[in-house]
């Protein structure tokens, strides 16, 4: 799940063909295109410049609408090398899944025609050892290219070490992309403490130092018993895609394997018509409020 890959910018010819292509990356799909090398995109350009006008600008306009399949591949390239040997050396790096040449190739890598779903592999979901690392791993593209991420979690209890571990990580991993805002529901039976001086002590205390300037977290503890709809899903979404968590955002003491899905795109528009778009129907009662 999450895979990235390599993609040769001479490998297809038509809008068409780069349609196709697409519709097998994003947020949705489980899967990236890394940007390799960061000219990815002009290089494109270039190879498309004896095409007609009308399908050069086709490509571009495909290519814009697209940037939730593009990601920063963030490795170097030598120029004085094809782009193929280049991207076969990140695959002996192991820095990325596979490649989609441009034509047949010594290394049998596929080309656009040649691809198949087996050799795309991965899934909607995954099963993992419940760590930090882990899960700031398969998360790291939505963290790293949203704007704000908002996490739901009716049990998290953020005075706890194991729930600490994981959101420093996220607010880590996130800060490092365009992510500068954190939004928390959490239900407020489960997750607070005796007095709200003593929670936003707690959240000056262990989460304020990891913020940037610039940065904030809200905390929402609610209760739901009078909603239309309850929460039970650990959910982190953002307006690009989401996940599901089936153990919410914490470590535990003993090893322990969790489930982590890709929400798919008609769930995740529901979650965020009650999470994230203005005019929400969203009619939890926010008992506490936090920020910082």
């Amino acid at each position: 799940m999450n895979e990235e890959f390599l993609v040769d910018p001479a490998g297809f010819n038509s809008a068409l063909e780069l349609k196709y292509l697409l519709e097998k990356f994003g947020f949705f799909q489980g899967r990236f295109i890394g940007q390799f090398p960061k000219s990815w995109k002009k290089q494109i350009y270039e190879n498309i410049d004896t095409l007609p006008d009308l399908e050069q600008t086709r490509i571009r306009i495909l290519l814009n609408k697209s940037e939730d399949c593009l990601v920063p591949s963030g490795q170097n390239f030598d120029a004085t090398l094809p782009w193929l040997n280049n991207a076969h050396q990140q695959i002996e790096q192991q820095n990325f899944q596979g490649i989609i040449a441009a034509s047949a190739n010594e290394w049998n890598y596929p080309t656009l025609d040649e691809v198949d779903h087996n050799y795309l592999m991965g899934g909607h979901d995954i099963r993992i050892l419940a760590s930090s690392d882990n899960y700031t791993k398969i998360t790291k593209r939505l963290l790293q290219l949203s704007h704000e991420i908002v996490l739901v979690d009716p049990y998290l209890k953020l005075y706890r070490d194991g729930c600490e571990y994981v959101l420093n990580d996220f607010l880590g991993s996130a800060q490092q992309g365009k992510c500068r805002s954190f939004v928390i529901w959490a239900r407020h039976e489960e997750a607070s403490l005796k007095t709200k001086q003593a929670y936003m002590q707690m959240l000056d205390k262990k989460y304020k130092p990891k913020l940037m300037n610039g940065a904030q977290i809200i905390v929402k503890l609610v209760n739901d018993e009078a909603s239309s709809q309850k929460m039970h899903a650990r959910l982190m979404l953002s307006k690009l895609g989401g996940f599901r968590f089936d153990h919410g955002f914490s470590e535990f003491d003993e090893d322990r394997y969790v489930d982590v899905a890709i929400i798919d795109r008609k769930t995740h528009n529901d979650y965020c018509r009650w999470y994230l778009d203005p005019g929400s129907p969203n009619d939890f009662e926010i008992v506490e409020e936090y920020i910082i």
